[in-house]
């Protein structure tokens, strides 16, 4: 990935990392500004290396000696700068794999890399809680399995003592940026009628008193879905979320 994406100080690749002690959570970020394989460092640029490793990270430099003994294992060497700790440590799920359009699981092990969106400077997730999309809608639907294992009486006595203000979260999603063309061209075809029950819109918008219908992509951006008119319905809010959840 590194070597075909070259990091330079002028464009550096931005890293996440998380530690051994909290494998599920973004840890740090850096910056990595170069990229060597190992196996083609010169003599001087391998003493250099072996200098900071001494001083620095004694513990790395068996590993970085027996390099050649890696069968392509551990050859990587990258450079990085502005290394700082978050504040707000923020769940792996934040980030998005580039292979697949999907959060990025909880980590089982240390090592490893994934490609990811680029999230730029998380300083400014900074409020108490921070979730994905996909956990907050996830969490939610396991407390609510809970709940409705409930009987009443214990039911009344967790809403009795629930706080009655909701605690603020920010919650992330990635999304596409869509073709306004696209959804004006299927409303105007639709004219108006669920392209799927064939009913009436149920009512008009508010702010300018067309029809409301949702355009609905039938093979989904995240799954590689085109974003053209043959893609696309305009449904009425129930068939949408029948389509979805039905």
């Amino acid at each position: 990935m590194l070597r075909e994406r070259l990091a330079t100080s002028i464009s550096p690749v931005t890293l996440y990392i998380s530690t051994t002690e909290n494998l599920s959570k973004i840890c740090y970020t850096a910056e990595i500004i170069k990229w060597e394989d190992k196996r083609e460092l010169a003599e001087s640029r391998r003493q250099t290396v072996l200098h900071y490793l001494e001083k620095f990270q004694t513990k790395e430099c068996d590993l970085f000696r027996g390099q050649e003994l890696g069968e392509g294992k551990a050859v990587n060497l990258i450079t990085i700068r502005n290394l700082r700790s978050l504040e707000t440590l923020l769940p792996t799920s934040f980030l998005v794999k580039k292979s697949d359009n999907e959060p990025l699981k909880k980590r089982t092990r240390a090592g490893g890399w994934s490609e990811v969106y680029d999230r730029g400077d998380l300083s400014v997730f900074s409020l108490s809680a921070t979730d994905t999309e996909e956990t907050s809608n996830q969490r939610l639907a396991d407390e609510i399995i809970r709940s409705r294992s409930l009987d009443a009486n214990a039911l009344q006595q967790r809403l009795n003592a629930a706080p009655k203000i909701s605690e603020r979260v920010q919650i992330i999603s990635v999304g596409y940026r869509r073709n306004a063309d696209v959804i004006v061209a299927v409303l105007i075809r639709a004219n108006g009628v669920c392209e799927r029950c064939r009913k009436n819109a149920t009512f008009v918008r508010r702010s300018d008193g067309t029809p409301f219908l949702e355009v609905h992509h039938c093979k989904p951006l995240a799954e590689g879905g085109e974003d053209t008119t043959e893609n696309a319905l305009a449904l009425c809010p129930n068939c949408h979320r029948e389509v979805h959840h039905g």
